[in-house]
């Protein structure tokens, strides 16, 4: 890699929303935040697609996505998707066009 640090990119290819837990039985840890059905909208997806910067809270200090000085976006997906969302995103077609029917068949 050495030499070719102008070319690598820095930045993540999924969105995770993080959210700290308040039970006991979790002592106060951080767990990626499930996207149930409501939040597995297209526009949901879209907004995700379209962040351009990444805010880092513990350093105070904004990093833009970008490459060779053009603003690109952050994330190219999400990550955990309760069923219901996964199901809405396949039925929708979000994802490719897809019939999430023929997964209820197999359950049988």
């Amino acid at each position: 890699m050495s030499g070719l640090e102008g070319e690598i990119e820095r930045r993540s290819l999924t969105y995770t929303l993080w959210n700290q837990s308040a039970t006991k039985m979790d002592n106060k840890a951080w767990h990626p935040v499930t996207f149930n059905y409501a939040d597995a909208s297209p526009k949901r997806l879209i907004e995700i697609k379209d962040i351009n910067h990444v805010y880092y809270e513990s350093e105070s200090r904004t990093e833009w996505c970008r490459i060779n000085s053009t603003s690109v976006p952050c994330f190219l997906f999400a990550r955990k998707f309760s069923r219901g969302a996964a199901m809405r995103l396949l039925s929708d077609g979000v994802v490719a066009p897809f019939d999430a029917s023929s997964l209820l068949c197999n359950l049988t």
